[in-house]
This record gives C-alpha cells, structure tokens and sequence, in this order.
C-alpha cells in the first residue's frame, strides 16, 4: 500500500514554456482552439436539432446534434483533467472544495436561470410542468431517468447530457487522486475504463437489447468520451507523446480528412443500432480528440486558417456554449415556429433562432452567470 502523501503526487510538471508549438499551447493556462471546438459543437446540436424533422436535410444532417455533444464530452474530460493535473503540480494536492466550488461557479447559475424561466412560462401559458423530470434535473440524474422512463420529450430532455458531465465532475478527481496516491498509473486506468465501457456497451446492445433510452445516455455507456478527453490531458503531460501528437497535427490534409471520416462513421451510425454503439461511439471519440489536437496546433501558427479559429465571434460563442445549449430548445424553436407561420422559408427561421439564441446566451452570460460566478468564488 502506497504511502503517499497529497504533497507528494507524482505528476509530470508542464512543458516548459520555451517548447513551441503544440507543447506550448498544451503547456499554457489557457489553450488557444478550445472557445472554436465549443462553438462548433453548440453549432452541430443546435443545426442538428433544428433540421432532424426535415424530410431533405434530416437523414443528412440530423446526426450532428448527437457529434456536438460527443465534442463536448472529449473537451471536457481533457480539460478538468489538465486542470486537476496543474493544480496538483503547482501545489502538490488537489482541493476538493475549490475544485467543486468552481464547478458548480460554472454550472448552476445558468442552469437554474433557465429552470426558473422556463417553469415561469409554462405556468403563465398554463402548460402542464413535468415535476418529475425537472427534479431529476436539480439532482443531476436526468439521464437515467429518462434512461428508465423513456426519454419524453420536455424542456429538460436536453439535460441529460449535464447529468453525464455532473456525475462526471464528481467521480473523476477522486478516483483520478486515489489511482496517484496507490501509485498507479493513469494511462492505464484510464485505458481500463475506455475498454470496460466498450464491453459492457457491447453487451448489453447484443445480448441484453438494452433500450436506446439507456445506451444513449447513461454514463455507464458514455464515460469512454470522456476518458478519452482525459487519456489525451494525461499523455500531454510527457514530452515524447507530446512529440507523436505534434507529428499528428502536422500530417498533410490530417484535419479535412478526419473531419469527413467522422462525418462518414456518424452517417452510418443512423443505420444500424449495433454499429452505432459497437463501432462508431468507439471510433468516434478518438477522431474528436484528433481534430483537438489539431485545431489547438492551428491556432498557435498563424495563418488563414489560426485568423478563422481565433476569431473573436466564435471565441465568443464558445464562450457563451453552454448557455445556448440550455435555451436552445426554448428559444429556437419557439423563433422558428413563428417565422414558419409568416411564410417565411425554413433557412430565414434556422438563422434567426440561431441568433437569437446566441443573444440570449450571451446576455445571460454577461449579466447572470458571470457575475454571480465571481461572487461564488470570492473575486
């Protein structure tokens, strides 16, 4: 039994800052790339969702939406572990309390902004409010609830997704400092965990014939797009695999290339459940961690193409992401019913939810969270 104490978790210290390159975008605080992957994926869910039911663009674009969430599970595993991980390198312990303080700084104000706006429509429009559902979304266990209850359709269905990030939040630094305190190596356990995942999701879309409901959105089914944002934060922490990820991001035509072999794998995805879920949710996490990869390299080497990814409206967006995650189906929607009852054409509403979501997002961000987000954590 290991004997380590907080102060003396062996944790690979950062690049240091002469590398250039990827290792010094990976080594800095804030990494350059990550706001444009936020806007993307809030823009392949909402575009996704808006276009699901249109009998054109449906079975060619529908499948976005369930790619901007995948998106948003690898981010996040390779962010809060880069996190913890520089926290235990500068000072040689993790606090638990800050570290969920933080979390819930980020989370909660926004959400429970939007629990209070949409209760308050649906009782001024005297709609009938799923109590059941938006308690399961206080407590961070939407997905299994719509996992055993069947995922109707409300306006916390799309909160299931934070159910898996919450319980992701909660779980990962503690085992991510027990595995270091037993002296064990986080490489393997996190490829231990992208395995057993394959596993039982194998088992139990082939031999079980578990529901779509479960297999969509449990965490147990999930957590391998996650662990591999994670695996990716862990590896970067060496200088030789930081190395083969340099190598990676500098391959010619890498990036449009593994863009159309993902959006080939999600296509595919929509015909056959056992693909779906033994195939491409496998595939499909470590060619996001790629693209990652080699969008962070763009950002730092100039160019059209770091011009594109640093501009200041899809920072923003990305800043604001979550925001337009949470109001996008109140919003959205809403403009584009109205839009479609002038006549207008399916495009014009498309644009205009998708602006005025952002608007709303990012007054809420400017005004609510942001605020409210400081005083949480004393600044």
């Amino acid at each position: 039994m290991s004997t380590l104490s907080p102060t003396e978790l062996p944790v690979s210290m950062p690049a240091p800052a002469q590398e250039a390159g990827l290792s010094a975008a990976l080594a800095s605080t804030r990494i350059g790339g990550l706001d444009f992957l936020r806007a993307v994926a809030v823009a392949l869910v909402l575009i996704g969702h808006s276009v699901e039911g249109h009998p054109v663009l449906g079975p060619w674009v529908g499948s976005l939406s369930g790619l901007g969430v995948k998106v948003f599970f690898v981010l996040s595993g390779f962010l809060i572990t880069k996190l913890i991980l520089a926290e235990i390198s500068s000072r040689g312990r993790l606090g638990f309390g800050g570290f969920y303080r933080r979390r819930l700084a980020r989370l909660m104000p926004a959400f429970y902004l939007y629990l209070a706006v949409v209760i308050g429509i649906l009782w001024w429009r005297d709609k009938p409010i799923p109590w059941e559902a938006i308690v399961a979304s206080i407590f961070y266990v939407t997905n299994y609830y719509q996992a055993f209850t069947g995922a109707e359709s409300n306006v916390v269905a799309h909160c299931w997704s934070l159910a898996v990030e919450e319980q992701f939040y909660l779980l990962w630094p503690l085992l991510l400092v027990f595995v270091l305190r037993r002296g064990g190596s986080l490489v393997v356990t996190l490829c231990a965990i992208i395995v057993a995942v394959w596993c039982w999701r194998w088992y139990l879309t082939l031999h079980v014939g578990a529901s779509v409901d479960y297999l969509y959105r449990a965490l147990d089914t999930r957590a391998d797009e996650l662990a591999v944002g994670c695996l990716v934060a862990v590896l970067a922490q060496s200088a030789s695999h930081r190395t083969w990820m340099t190598r990676l991001t500098e391959l010619p035509l890498a990036g449009p290339a593994l863009v159309a072999l993902l959006y080939a794998v999600a296509l595919m995805d929509g015909h056959s459940a056992a693909f779906k879920y033994g195939v491409g949710y496998v595939i499909e996490p470590f060619i996001i961690a790629a693209l990652m990869l080699i969008t962070i390299a763009a950002s730092t080497r100039g160019g059209r193409v770091a011009a594109w990814v640093n501009q200041r409206w899809l920072v923003h967006m990305g800043q604001v992401s979550y925001g337009m995650y949470l109001f996008h189906g109140v919003v959205m929607y809403t403009m584009q019913r109205a839009v479609e009852a002038r006549g207008g054409p399916f495009w014009l509403g498309l644009v205009l939810a998708f602006l005025a979501v952002w608007l709303v997002a990012g007054l809420s961000f400017k005004w609510f969270e942001t605020p409210l987000r400081q005083r949480i954590n004393g600044h």
